[in-house]
């Protein structure tokens, strides 16, 4: 009697463990269709609309389905976001790579320039003061699948190693205060600097080398214009070059800024090409 007993109390275990797992399973499916990552969802809506933006520009049939999209590289322009937390805009013209990055909770921004080779970027990176940290050097970085993103192949002094590129988000972080950088120093012009064309400027001097990021006029969440210079200083002059970046809504190629540090906290700027605006800069 106490077998039957038995035998039937573990049945009935068995049955409802087995519910259990039916209905767990039943579960997962639609928890796992609803929880994609909408970054992932973005990233290839992104994509997709640049594939096909390439083939129109390019008078392929859009119908040709055997293409081989690892082995093109598109133009690499546009927003990324990376495994350390930034935003980043690139800007691709030529074989000249530029981009701004900054994380939002300004604790660090960059200027990147480098060169596209087959598949590699090489160039160079400087830390500006619309964050806090003041790093320099090398990057080599290798380009994804038809420009989907890059991984980082060498640059110990930098943090990020994982590039996607995917939809601009509506609101980027605005300007801030210098995070670093000097007032009253001829010799020294890294900081933030005020143009009268009611731009922010976030400069760098590491000896004769000269960059910035500038961006103006925040309008729903992002800047009206946002550029990067890059370029050198001998004594008081400065030979830069400039391009705007998809951070603001303007898309100029850029040109040549030719200036002069005329006092610890003025510069001026003359010779401009590319219909840059400003013409003084103050600290």
């Amino acid at each position: 009697m106490k077998s039957r007993i038995f035998r039937s109390k573990y049945y009935a275990s068995i049955l409802v463990l087995a519910g259990a797992l039916l209905f767990t399973n039943c579960e997962k499916e639609p928890i796992s269709e609803d929880g994609l990552n909408s970054s992932d969802v973005k990233h290839e809506e992104s994509l997709t609309k640049a594939q096909k933006d390439y083939l129109n520009e390019n008078a392929i049939d859009i119908d040709i389905i055997d293409i081989d999209w690892c082995s093109i590289i598109p133009n690499l322009s546009g927003y990324y976001y990376a495994n350390d937390g930034g935003h980043y805009y690139v800007r691709h013209i030529g074989n000249q790579i530029y981009w701004f990055g900054e994380h939002p909770s300004g604790n660090w921004a960059n200027v990147f320039k480098g060169t596209v080779e087959g598949k590699t970027i090489s160039g160079s990176f400087y830390d500006v003061p619309k964050g806090r940290i003041a790093g320099y050097g090398s990057l080599t970085l290798s380009v994804g699948c038809f420009g989907s993103g890059f991984t980082k192949l060498t640059g110990n002094n930098f943090g990020g190693s994982v590039w996607t590129k995917t939809t601009k988000p509506a609101y980027l972080p605005r300007p801030r205060t210098a995070g670093f950088g000097v007032v009253n120093d001829s010799n020294d012009i890294t900081g933030r600097w005020i143009g009268n064309d009611g731009g922010f400027y976030y400069i760098r001097q590491i000896g004769n080398r000269v960059v910035w990021f500038g961006e103006r006029g925040f309008s729903s969440g992002r800047p009206t214009w946002s550029n990067v210079a890059w370029g050198s200083r001998f004594y008081s002059q400065l030979w830069l070059d400039w391009v705007d970046v998809p951070k603001g809504n303007t898309n100029s190629d850029g040109g040549i800024l030719r200036g002069f540090v005329e006092g610890p906290n003025y510069i001026t700027l003359g010779h401009n090409t590319g219909g840059f605006g400003g013409s003084k800069l103050w600290r």
